[in-house]
């Protein structure tokens, strides 16, 4: 990685009152703080540490856990249950996602949730819907609070966000909760090969949580890379394509990408993350707030589709 004294880490930031653990009234001062600190980070590096958040860490445990069961399940149980690209439902096999072909292989699998109701493997994994449906429901919750939080530090109307982000992990909306599996990389690994290739994000932001192990990096505005280190109790949480159509880019998707890690002991580890990618309801139409003509409208709907056509490989 590229570096240099002259980087600028990652702000982290404590939503005060706007946390879970909280029931903020409508004219506290910390949805005005929280929202310009917020949109400050993200006009400087388009990632943000929050910490204060009130998501529940056993809650997150019991869903990592039940991830791990079903990542360790047999090959074949797995494909059993592909990804739907329809429904955005289901196990994503190593190799079937790649997002950058500089790289000649991405060594990841993944499991999307987009419905609660939808494909699970409830007979080997039965704790996974519940803790699934349990997590979702708590993102959803803190999702409010920070896009209420980001209008203000926009200077939109409060419910700017709220009203376009009605239909969250619905038929109706492409957000979606995954489960990401790392395995451990073999001595043997094919040269170039990447844990994630480099991309933006598709949505309007993204609520990451990390495991211990590391690998994250950013691109700053200087194109430097920046380590994204795991802070316990914090969820990171970064712009997305949306957000940047919708704001004319002042603020900017940044790109970012997961490395396998050079010290050889990490190289027998696996390495799991939890993520909630956060979109309009699919029939928003997306064209800058200030009236700039530098973007083509598009709707929510048809710009997850177009990534997902560059990404996926059915």
């Amino acid at each position: 990685m590229n570096g240099d004294k002259k980087q600028r880490p990652i702000p982290v930031v404590d939503v005060g009152k706007l946390g879970l653990d909280e029931e903020p009234s409508l004219t506290d001062p910390d949805w005005q703080r929280v929202g310009k600190e917020i949109t400050d980070a993200f006009k400087d590096i388009g990632f943000v540490y929050l910490k204060g958040h009130g998501v529940p860490e056993g809650q997150v445990d019991k869903l990592v856990n039940a991830g791990a069961k079903f990542f360790n399940l047999p090959q074949e149980d797995k494909d059993k249950l592909q990804r739907d690209p329809d429904k955005q439902q289901g196990y994503v096999t190593i190799g079937r996602e790649r997002f950058n072909d500089i790289h000649s292989y991405e060594i990841r699998e993944a499991y999307d949730v987009k419905r609660t109701d939808g494909m699970f493997p409830d007979i080997a994994v039965p704790e996974f819907r519940p803790a699934a449906a349990d997590f979702i429901d708590t993102c959803k919750k803190f999702t409010n609070r920070i896009l209420i939080a980001m209008a203000l530090g926009l200077d939109l109307d409060r419910n700017f966000f709220v009203d376009t982000h009605r239909e969250i992990c619905s038929d109706n909306n492409a957000s979606c909760l995954r489960l990401l599996h790392y395995p451990p990389v073999a001595p043997d690994i094919l040269a170039g090969a990447i844990r994630c290739g480099t991309h933006t994000d598709y949505g309007t932001i993204t609520l990451l949580f990390q495991d211990d192990m590391g690998g994250l990096y950013v691109r700053d505005r200087g194109s430097q890379w920046v380590s994204a280190d795991p802070i316990p109790g914090t969820i990171l949480v970064n712009v997305g394509d949306i957000l940047q159509f919708w704001t004319s880019d002042k603020l900017i998707a940044t790109e970012h990408q997961v490395l396998i890690p050079d010290e050889e002991v990490r190289w027998r580890n696996c390495r799991r993350s939890t993520v909630f990618f956060i979109h309009p309801d699919d029939p928003v139409l997306i064209r800058p707030l200030d009236g700039a003509s530098n973007f083509t409208p598009v709707t929510a709907r048809d710009h997850v589709l177009k990534r997902f056509r560059e990404t996926y490989k059915y």
